[in-house]
């Protein structure tokens, strides 16, 4: 599909937001950061990772959906590395050919404050790096990102590229974490240390570190005296800024989504319903029933914890509808993930930006 070239200069300051949470591209994810309240909107810049997710056989389409659900507010945009999940489109936007020509293009062509992630490949030089960045600086969105995928790669690549810029001010580095729940000390550890490089070398570069809790199965969080109905999910990622400190970067995660992509078949499913609290993911699952089982799971949900009628999110709103019985487009797991994503993203949003967090933790007792 041929793009018609548009320039939309991005006028923010990264340190003005408190909240950085990734998404990738899929429906449900989507959805769940379409629904928020235009409020919550203004308050986070999310980044969005393009591939080819269930049902999307191209990035043209979920782009689309994610422009639309921004309506006129910055993103971040990146594609994923994910082999298994690379569209063709996806590999011609990761060739390092001419500085990274297709994916500068690209962006360019988008029709709205889009910020692009510096590409980084394992192929390509220091130089093109350099150049890419550069290059998206002085053009149309003139804000970039950075992203550190694996602890020790690329770092070197990143700090080059943020002191080539004209200010330090147009970039923030994303240190992403992945899934924490087993690695926390050695996670804790990796972001300590490339937080340090980094500004070892440029002082006033703007940092988030985004990690994700939330597991692929909710099986072994399962209350041992519920049937098989319920139970609690600690959440992590809080533990490490708390341990890193606000003062060194600003708090990022995964919006309650499992960072690791599987290639996942049809066939049956638990209902299941989440309801995210500040420090914790709380869940009713229903694994003898159908489609209906929603129903009796928020029931129990609104029952036990009597803060959900109150819940102003959209998210909260189908968890109450679905308690009367409501359930039409809100049958299958994908619903519920948006829900879910709605409501972590809201509740982090109030929490995170309210400006009432302490600055500084102790971490000496998580190493």
């Amino acid at each position: 599909m041929k793009r018609q070239q548009r320039k939309h200069s991005v006028s923010i300051l990264f340190d003005q937001y408190k909240y950085y949470p990734s998404l990738r591209s899929r429906p449900a994810e989507v959805l769940g950061y379409q629904k928020l309240s235009p409020k919550h909107k203004d308050s986070i810049i999310p980044t969005f990772t393009l591939g080819m997710w269930p049902r999307q056989s191209n990035i043209e389409v979920p782009l689309s959906k994610i422009v639309e659900a921004s309506s006129g507010r910055p993103f971040i945009l990146d594609l994923t590395v994910e082999p298994s999940f690379l569209t063709d489109d996806i590999k011609q936007l990761k060739d390092s050919g001419a500085n990274f020509k297709n994916w500068k293009d690209f962006i360019l062509s988008i029709d709205a404050p889009v910020i692009p992630v510096i590409q980084i490949t394992s192929d390509s030089k220091t130089s093109q790096i350099i150049r890419q960045a550069r290059e998206l600086e002085k053009t149309g969105c003139n804000k970039v990102a950075f992203k550190v995928r694996e602890f020790g790669e690329d770092t070197s690549k990143i700090i080059s590229a943020l002191s080539s810029l004209d200010s330090i001010e147009n970039a923030i580095t994303i240190i992403d974490a992945g899934y924490v729940r087993d690695t926390l000390p050695a996670s804790l550890a990796g972001c300590i240390a490339t937080i340090n490089e980094i500004r070892d070398e440029v002082e006033d570069a703007e940092i988030t570190v985004m990690a994700t809790s939330f597991p692929s199965s909710v099986v072994s969080f399962l209350d041992p005296n519920s049937g098989g109905k319920r139970g609690l999910i600690a959440m992590y990622e809080a533990k490490i800024h708390e341990a890193i400190g606000s003062g060194a970067a600003i708090y990022g995660d995964h919006a309650s989504i499992h960072s690791r992509v599987y290639i996942t078949g049809g066939g049956r499913y638990t209902p299941r319903i989440d309801y995210p609290l500040n420090d914790a993911w709380i869940f009713e699952r229903r694994p003898d029933n159908n489609s209906s089982g929603y129903i009796d799971a928020a029931k129990t949900l609104i029952k036990s914890y009597s803060e959900i009628s109150d819940d102003d999110t959209w998210g909260a709103e189908m968890i109450r509808e679905a308690a009367k019985g409501y359930i039409d487009g809100m049958k299958t797991p994908a619903s519920w993930i948006a829900a879910r994503v709605n409501m972590h993203l809201s509740k982090q949003i109030d929490f995170r930006c309210s400006g009432k967090l302490d600055d500084e933790e102790d971490y000496d007792d998580l190493i």
